[in-house]
């Protein structure tokens, strides 16, 4: 499942990643024998195999030659990296996959010192496709799925409606050590609490516009918080919010302010 946003429903996901998407959070699940793109429950709702929709992302970078795309795998199934790679292989977008070499190694002892290439670099290499995994890693097995956790760092995603301000301190992984790559996550949940459980649900489209929460002013009191959090030389490198289409996408212009590009 898509999760880092709730589009129009006539929208094809091709329609979305030409839109928007440069980055795709899924859950998987296993049915029928294979990986399938669920949230929660594949009975409640199932995206497909994993196979499919990798090949859509295939064909979007066969099109496009200077488009990087990440992908973040809430493996919640617990499943091993053997369990993935045929869907990577006969999607055929195994062959874009970045593979780290010892150049962009990491210190072992305080997770720091990664030396990314550009994207100029990733480009020309043609290795357009960086996948993370939250859970089982084993680059020795596949060393392209490589281990969300030693790489990237979340602010709290679990922002209960009505948001008065939306947090920034690292929720994830909660070490304290910071990473390279951070997550910005800004959407909210509606919390019912049953019998001493609390259950999360997301907000629909209409309380995010009536709250406003995808609003230019919203996103930048956001990003304002992170910077005094995070200093203001520190840049976000991927942004997850629900209904990138409420409040009149602004999401754009803060992609657009972050990245440096002018309209």
């Amino acid at each position: 499942m898509l999760d880092v946003v709730k589009p129009s429903p006539e929208e094809t996901l091709w329609d979305r990643v030409e839109i928007f998407f440069r980055n795709l959070f899924s859950s998987n699940k296993a049915t029928d024998d294979q990986v399938h793109l669920c949230h929660g429950s594949c009975d409640l709702i199932d995206k497909g195999p994993l196979a499919d929709t990798l090949v859509v992302f295939r064909e979007f970078l066969d099109a496009n030659p200077t488009e990087v795309i990440t992908f973040i795998i809430e493996n919640v199934s617990g499943f091993h990296v053997n369990d993935l790679k045929p869907s990577f292989v006969h999607s055929g977008i195994e062959k874009y996959a970045f593979i780290p070499t010892p150049t962009f190694s990491a210190n072992a002892t305080n997770h720091s010192g990664y030396h990314w290439p550009t994207l100029g670099q990733m480009i020309s290499a043609n290795q357009r496709l960086i996948v993370f995994i939250d859970s089982n890693a084993q680059t020795d097995v596949v060393p392209y799925i490589l281990p969300e956790w030693e790489y990237v760092v979340e602010i709290p995603y679990s922002n209960i409606n009505p948001i008065k301000e939306f947090p920034c301190n690292q929720e994830r992984p909660r070490d304290g050590v910071p990473r390279d790559l951070l997550v910005l996550n800004h959407f909210g949940y509606n919390r019912l609490t049953v019998a001493g459980k609390n259950i999360d649900m997301p907000l629909t489209s209409s309380q995010v516009e009536e709250n406003k929460y995808n609003s230019l002013g919203s996103l930048q009191a956001h990003l304002n918080t992170c910077a005094s959090i995070w200093g203001e030389s520190r840049v976000f490198n991927f942004i997850t919010l629900d209904y990138y289409d409420v409040g009149n996408r602004s999401i754009f212009d803060i992609v657009d302010k972050i990245n440096r590009v002018s309209k």
